[in-house]
């Protein structure tokens, strides 16, 4: 740990940064979810504690974190403790490792990098992620390789990027498969518009939009047409994508780029889950209506046996 002596580069750029703007978030979803190099303010980063000398208590809260152990394979709770003592007595920086266990299989570790400082009274802190080992674990959509078609490779080049904390890397892998698959992107809503059983204006309008050259020109066409089951929190996700990405990449810093890297690939997972559960729901409401409609052919087949049985009796006492 260190405190109050020489800083290192990195201690530096932490203590030069300048402060975000953006709101605080809890500590346990920047752990689990933000890339490394991320620096952030963080709630509940911290309690108080009795001790009269060291009275704050750096928090190590549950993390939902991928287990790679062959008796797990899956997301899974993991406890967590800072290799240094976690109660502190000021608004030093420290530097310290978080190490998590998994709570089911009790093999698996977690380790972060962490430069941490208390900030005020209310339980807050910033913190920057220096790294993580194994690396972060993304879950991706099972429909999400079939909507980046040939361009999937270039996918998972940006993700690593994104991991890593490479923000200019990750955003421009990720405009670079936008760009190369607009098409089949539009393709892809169009076909699950037909089996949600879109208006026909709507499916025209998606038609046309599919064989406009400009993607812009394509995005307004189709604004009013997507089924509301596949917008993302209420808005066209192309439309969402396409704005972040008309932005100038020498324009801005590599913390904008990979936030903006972060965003794209959340809304084009969001598109892929929500046309796959489109398509899953329309098959499964398929199969519900046709299980139905044979239930009552055999009803009704069943009842006209009855009735013919019925009629044979009534002739026979005749």
């Amino acid at each position: 740990m260190v405190e109050g002596k020489k800083m290192s580069e990195k201690e530096k750029k932490y203590e030069q940064k300048e402060e975000s703007e953006e709101a605080l978030i809890p500590w346990k979803e920047f752990l689990e979810e933000y890339p490394i190099d991320s620096i952030q303010k963080v709630s509940e980063f911290y309690e108080e504690t009795d001790s009269q000398y060291r009275p704050l208590k750096r928090k190590a809260p549950i993390l939902r974190l991928w287990c790679w152990n062959e008796n797990c394979k899956g997301i899974r709770n993991f406890s967590g403790r800072w290799e240094h003592d976690p109660n502190v007595s000021d608004f030093s920086i420290y530097n310290d490792f978080l190490i998590y266990t998994c709570k089911d299989c009790g093999e698996s570790k977690k380790t972060f990098c962490i430069i941490a400082q208390i900030i005020d009274r209310e339980g807050n802190g910033k913190v920057i992620k220096i790294g993580e080992f194994p690396e972060q674990h993304i879950d991706i959509p099972s429909g999400l390789p079939k909507l980046m078609g040939d361009d999937y490779s270039t996918f998972v080049k940006g993700l690593k990027c994104e991991k890593q904390g490479l923000g200019i890397g990750a955003f421009s892998y990720y405009r670079r498969v936008v760009e190369n698959q607009k098409v089949r992107l539009l393709i892809k809503i169009l076909e699950a518009s037909r089996r949600l059983n879109a208006p026909t204006e709507a499916l025209k309008l998606l038609e046309d939009a599919t064989k406009e050259d400009q993607f812009s020109k394509a995005i307004d066409m189709m604004k009013n047409a997507i089924p509301v089951s596949l917008l993302v929190d209420g808005h066209n996700p192309l439309k969402l994508v396409h704005k972040a990405l008309s932005a100038g990449i020498h324009e801005m810093a590599d913390e904008k780029c990979l936030e903006l890297a972060h965003s794209i690939r959340m809304v084009l997972s969001a598109l892929a889950e929500r046309i796959q559960q489109a398509l899953r729901d329309q098959r499964k409401l398929k199969s519900a209506v046709s299980t139905l409609l044979d239930f009552q052919k055999d009803a009704k087949k069943s009842r006209d046996t009855e009735k013919l049985s019925d009629n044979k009796k009534n002739e026979d006492t005749d």
